[in-house]
This record gives structure tokens, sequence and C-alpha cells, in this order.
């Protein structure tokens, strides 16, 4: 594998689109069950289920973003104002970062709709939009009224949610009905879209990630993957008679680089297997080493389990 793996892990892909239709769905119960009396509550819960279902559906572009770079549209970004914070640093996902951020950011004044249509499109999957449009362009507006207008109409909401203009000047509510109906055209969507991005992404599974790092880093015919690496369930182990049947004809900087791998499967076994002075310090300025340490910056745990996968902070980072 000659080209640069696209590191999209289906897992890492679909959780913030699981996560909020956990919740979604928790608040959804709640309401039923026992339904806030308080305008406060029902403002507040209405608020963030919309925030909650674009936010979601934004940190799911982001990373696909992430895996597949070459997707992100142009955008236009300020050189000077990123260049001090590129500069201290030696990995390019740090500028893909801050062009992933500036797309999304750039995106977020689009109408919902619009919005959901671009990202589906980057997404390959189903224009979901119509739906949005049908069920939740007003929610959304009202949504925007009750942040910036205290839930009065004005001509910005009778525009957007093609209201009636002779209730110009009309304060809105937000009733305990209201959120549900908010609640369950989010769910919709969502569940949409988790069925569309699994139908399309969900081959890109824990194991092949590992495998394709692998081939991206091992290019050797005495470094194939199923002569170091079995599985168990759902747990690598390492074939400790492969690496002992080819470590004498492994150069230095394939001892370096399968070293690092092992590293971050499990430290003490690498006491074990290697001796420090077959290993070649200076492979860590090459292209393969420099790829395989921004692979586990960004999933730390991703030789531990392969089925359940948690990303570094590092989405924090790009979303704040």
């Amino acid at each position: 594998m000659d080209k640069k793996p696209n590191l999209l892990i289906y897992q890492d892909l679909i959780e913030p689109i699981s996560d909020a239709i956990y919740e979604l769905q928790e608040i959804a119960d709640n309401y039923k069950q026992e339904p806030p009396s308080a305008d406060y509550v029902n403002k507040g819960v209405f608020a963030y289920v919309i925030a909650l279902l674009e936010g979601s559906v934004t940190e799911c572009v982001e990373r696909y973003l992430f895996s597949f770079p070459e997707k992100l549209p142009k955008v236009k970004i300020e050189s000077e104002k990123y260049m001090s914070e590129i500069s201290d640093t030696d990995f390019s996902y740090e500028l893909i970062a801050l062009l992933i951020r500036e797309y999304l950011i750039e995106n977020s004044y689009e109408n919902g709709g619009l919005m959901l249509q671009k990202y589906c499109q980057l997404l390959g999957v189903t224009n979901l939009s119509p739906l949005f449009n049908k069920k939740l362009n007003e929610k959304k507006a009202r949504r925007n009224s009750l942040i910036h207008n205290n839930l009065k109409v004005d001509s910005k909401y009778i525009r957007t949610a093609k209201g009636d203009p002779r209730n110009k000047g009309k304060y809105m509510r937000v009733r305990p009905v209201y959120v549900i109906e908010t609640v369950e055209a989010a769910l919709e969507i969502l569940k949409k879209l988790e069925s569309e991005l699994d139908a399309k992404y969900g081959s890109y599974t824990i194991l092949k990630a590992v495998k394709d790092v692998w081939a991206y880093i091992f290019q050797s015919a005495i470094m194939k993957f199923d002569d170091y690496w079995g599985v168990n369930g759902d747990m690598l182990y390492i074939k400790t008679e492969g690496i002992k049947k080819y470590y004498k004809s492994l150069s230095s900087g394939e001892k370096t680089l399968l070293f690092y791998f092992i590293q971050n499967y499990n430290p003490g076994a690498c006491e074990k297997l290697f001796k420090f002075h077959d290993l070649n310090m200076q492979v860590s300025n090459n292209h393969q080493m420099i790829f395989l340490v921004s692979v586990f910056d960004r999933f730390p745990l991703l030789l531990q389990n392969l089925k359940s996968i948690q990303p570094a902070s590092f989405f924090k980072y790009v979303s704040e």
C-alpha cells in the first residue's frame, strides 16, 4: 500500500449520531412520562434539542473530513491568523483540523436544510434536507427567535418559517407537546442518517483500519500482518513466533517502526522482543513514522479492543 490510508473507523464516525439518538430518546421518554410545567425548562430543552441535532451531524462530518481531507471543499482562510497555531507542529493534521474548523464555521450560518443538504452530499448519502425543511424549519426559526428575540415574531421569523405576517410582534410559546414534536422530528432525521451511514461505511471496522495502517507502514514480504498478529474475539494478540522468525532479517528501520507499533499495544512486550541497539532512531524523521505517531495520537487505544474505540480529545480541540 503506497498511498496513505484514509483512516475512517465506522464506530468513531457514527458515535456523535448514536449518542444524540440515545439522549433524544431519553428526553422524549421523560417528557411523555412527566412533562415539565415550567416555561424556562421547556425553552431550555427545546433549544438544546435543536443544538444536539445540528451539533451531532456537524461532528460526524468533522470526523469524516479528517479521514478524507481530500473531500474538504475549498475554504478561505486568513493565513496570518493561523500561522502561529501551526508553526510549532510537525503534523499536517493540525493544519487539516484548522481547515475543517473553518469550513464548519462557514456552514454554520446556513439555514438548517441547506446545511444538511451539503453535509449529506459530502458524506455520499441520501439528501435528508426535505425532511428537515418539512418538520424542523419552523422549529429552528423559533429556536433562533428564542435566543435572539425572546420568542417574539419578527420579519426574519416570518420569512424563514413562512409564517403569517399578521402575527408580527406577537410572542410564541414553547409547550411540552411542541418539545416532543421537535424531539421526534430530530430523531427521525438522525435515525435515517445513521442507517445511511451504516450501509455506506459499516465495513470500515477497527480491524480494517489497523490492517491498513500496517500495510502502509510495512511493505516488505516478511512483514505480513497475519504473521505478526492474530485475533481472538475482540482482541488482538502478538504472534511472538512470527517476530522471532523474521527478526534478524528486518532492517533497523523496520525494527524501530515495529517497536513503536507494539509499544502502543503493550509496552512491556517490547522489553522481551527487542534489543535497543538494534533500533534506528533516525527513522523518527521519515514519513511512515510521522504518520504512525499521528495515528496513535488520534486513536491512542486503537490496538486495545476491536469493538470499542474512543478517540483522543483532539476532536474537542477541533470543535472549540
